[in-house]
């Protein structure tokens, strides 16, 4: 069991085992060019773990706000790797892993924002949901002698 709530999230293990992932990478390079987009990558893949960590603490449009912005700072993480790619004279394909996570990421904070922003289901105990057994609007009351959950029944008991 997690012991913060954030360690649950899938998003905060995918941005963390990216900013792990950039952060042991070997450059071939002495050039001060791609040790400092290695480090920038870093930090912005660090600020995306920060980020992801203090919105799953929060509700409504304050977790959406630094859910938007963890993608914000995983998407400069992605350009920071670009730049080392051409740095150090390599295709992209060479830091493919590292890309590869930080678009996983990116598509968990998506869809994480997008069931912020749509609010909680119907049925589910939410403010804006019905109950699970609520009759749909615009129906009158259930008839007389309305059983849910099974067949009517002819005749009295047997």
């Amino acid at each position: 069991m997690a012991e913060y709530e954030y360690q649950n999230s899938e998003a905060w293990n995918t941005a963390l085992k990216l900013a792990a992932t950039v952060g042991r990478l070997k450059i071939a390079s002495n050039l001060k060019a791609s040790a400092d987009a290695q480090a920038k990558a870093f930090e912005q893949a660090g600020l995306a773990v920060a980020l992801i960590a203090e919105g799953t603490g929060r509700e409504g449009n304050a977790q959406v706000g630094l859910y938007r912005d963890a993608r914000g700072a995983l998407a400069q993480c992605r350009a920071w790797v670009h730049v080392l790619a051409a740095v150090t004279n390599e295709q992209d394909s060479v830091f493919g892993n590292e890309l590869d996570l930080a678009e996983q990421c990116s598509r968990q904070l998506s869809a994480s924002i997008r069931n912020a922003e749509r609010g909680p289901a119907p049925g589910m105990g939410g403010g804006g949901g019905q109950g699970p057994l609520a009759r749909p609007q615009g129906r009158g009351p259930a008839p007389a002698g309305f059983r849910p959950g099974g067949p009517p029944r002819q005749g009295g008991p047997r």
